[in-house]
């Protein structure tokens, strides 16, 4: 569940839930450390730096990641908004950098701001009068020390963290070859996400629950590097198709004026299919999806029309036939609702061809695998 706080230089900011147990545990380590140089702190005291703590942590997360947006700004990217989560950010920018030096700079930029607040909260630290209350003193350190270490780990060549976006960076400057580069900085990414949950694993079996976070890190780590390494491929395989070659042929559609009785019989049940287009006149107008039918109650289906049932189209994002199967990609990725569907429009006069689904994007990439020199 997501929570829209606001927008920052026209970037939406959403606040996930599970955000809340980044304050919680940062405080409690921030309130653990307190409590450790000082055992007779109350309570309250205790509460106020945990809280104070993990708020300035969340705040220095969303910084991180308004660096690397406001810069993919810069370059021409789009930003479509930053969500902030368990596992600290994600700024989600709908493409990726156009150049190696554009990457390194974006990449950098988030660790190098991270690094700046560090060091000027401990600056702050050292440079204030010594009359300070032990408590500002302890947040002023405990935020310091969290914010160089998390740009730290930020710079550790994972892919797809800050630094495997560097080291991606370098090595497609190299290469000349985003995939192999990105293949290379997966593999590294893999690595070091194994090597976080073995250290992990250890540290649970000596010292308890500690090595838990490092295991889920791991986890978290592993996944998103397997998942961007396969985006990229695969949008690097589509983009030797056009939008016109990815629609499901031969086309089925629904009759307006069909009943939804009659739809689920002659095409649902026959076609095993979640959704076909609506026509009237010759005419796409509408998409069926059979959650739009179990909206109707079973006793209206025979009576109730297909057309009133139906979706519009302007309810669904659309590409038109000359673009690229890489566009087709960026634009599911980028796909929230339910269904996920496409509208092929033709660029002449936007009339509306098919439809392209998540079915028949696998069915492409599919068919790239069975004949690669027409991927190619």
């Amino acid at each position: 569940m997501n929570i829209k706080i606001g927008k920052i230089f026209g970037i939406e900011i959403k606040l996930h839930v599970s955000t809340l147990l980044i304050i919680g545990l940062v405080g409690f380590y921030a309130a653990n450390f307190y409590a450790t140089l000082v055992p007779t702190v109350s309570l309250i005291d205790l509460l106020l730096v945990g809280i104070i703590n993990g708020l300035i942590i969340l705040a220095s997360i969303l910084v991180h990641e308004l660096a690397h947006s406001i810069v993919a700004q810069r370059y021409g990217l789009k930003v479509k908004e930053i969500e902030l989560y368990l596992f600290g950010g994600a700024s989600k920018i709908e493409e990726e950098p156009r150049t190696p030096k554009s990457e390194i700079i974006i990449s950098a930029v988030g660790p190098l701001s991270s690094l700046i607040i560090g060091g000027l909260l401990l600056i702050f630290l050292f440079t204030l009068p010594l009359s300070l209350p032990l408590g500002v003193v302890i947040t002023l350190f405990y935020s310091g020390i969290s914010n160089i270490g998390l740009g730290f780990f930020n710079l550790f060549p994972a892919f797809p963290v800050d630094g495997g976006r560097i080291l991606r960076a370098i090595l497609w400057a190299k290469r000349k070859n985003l995939v192999a580069a990105t293949k290379t900085a997966s593999r590294v990414g893999t690595f070091f996400a194994y090597g976080l949950i073995v250290y992990g694993f250890i540290q649970f079996l000596l010292f308890g629950l500690n090595g838990i976070w490092l295991i889920l890190i791991g986890t978290f780590l592993n996944n998103q590097t397997k998942q961007s390494y396969l985006q990229v491929l695969n949008e690097e395989t589509l983009s030797h198709l056009n939008a016109k070659d990815m629609i499901s042929v031969p086309r089925l559609e629904i009759p307006f004026n069909l009943t939804l009785l009659e739809a689920i019989s002659q095409f649902f049940m026959l076609y095993k299919k979640e959704y076909f287009p609506v026509i009237k006149n010759g005419l796409i107008i509408g998409i069926i999806h059979i959650d739009d039918i179990k909206k109707v109650p079973v006793e209206q289906r025979s009576e109730f029309i297909v057309g009133y049932a139906m979706r519009k189209l302007n309810d669904f994002p659309s590409i038109y036939d000359d673009d690229s199967g890489k566009q087709v990609m960026k634009k599911f990725v980028q796909m929230e609702s339910k269904p996920q569907l496409l509208i092929v429009k033709e660029h002449r006069d936007d009339f509306i061809l098919g439809l392209i689904g998540k079915d028949d994007l696998v069915s492409s990439l599919r068919f790239c695998q069975l004949n690669p020199e027409k991927c190619q």
